[in-house]
């Protein structure tokens, strides 16, 4: 028996494309997300070292990649690795 992975499919409503998104990317984006905050607050308060920090690059896992429709439906599903 093989070890499991869940993962969370994108499929678009307007073109059909089909995506999926793992766990570790998720997160990765949403740590990414987190930092822009933080440097954004940086910024405001007057922080000017904080320009020096590169802001990271975020996906909208929620709006297809090939049409840009927000018209997706999103699924977790489950694969077998061997």
């Amino acid at each position: 028996m093989g070890k499991k992975i869940k993962e969370t499919k994108f499929t678009c409503k307007a073109c059909g494309n089909e995506w999926f998104v793992g766990k570790q990317d998720a997160l990765k984006n949403t740590g990414d997300a987190l930092s822009n905050a933080g440097k954004s607050m940086m910024c405001c308060t007057g922080c000017v070292p904080a320009l020096l920090i590169p802001t990271k690059k975020t996906t909208d896992f929620s709006k297809c990649p090939k049409c840009n429709s927000t018209a997706v439906k999103k699924e977790v599903v489950e694969h077998d690795v061997d």
